[in-house]
């Protein structure tokens, strides 16, 4: 039986990395998803131009579809430190997109990187 950090584990070695020094290089290229729950944004803010979808809600709001939002569009995923955003961006790959990224860190790493 699976436990959560099998889960987790899978995840990171599906969904590749990007560090917040790649991601600020051009992050106006990168659809940007924060997983958190709206509380938690709240809380401690998100990063300029990111959509919230919770990680519950990933394949109820987000498809491919070939008008609005291509297969291929350049995804980073967040959350606070990084296993949520690896098993949204599992889930976003199995419902068909093909590059995802998990920012590195999540949004603590991102904030002491942006400091």
């Amino acid at each position: 039986m699976k436990n959560l950090k099998h889960l987790i584990d899978l995840a990171h070695g599906l969904v590749p990395k990007i560090t917040c020094e790649e991601f600020a290089l051009d992050q106006k290229k990168f659809l940007i998803i924060d997983v958190r729950e709206g509380s938690e944004i709240k809380d401690t803010g998100a990063i300029d131009s990111a959509v919230n979808v919770p990680r519950g809600l990933i394949e109820m709001k987000l498809v491919p579809d070939e008008n609005e939002l291509h297969a291929d569009t350049p995804i980073v995923v967040y959350c606070g430190g990084g296993s949520r955003a690896s098993l949204a961006g599992k889930t976003l790959k199995d419902i068909g997109f093909t590059n995802v990224q998990n920012l590195e860190g999540g949004f603590r790493g991102w904030k002491e990187f942006s400091g």
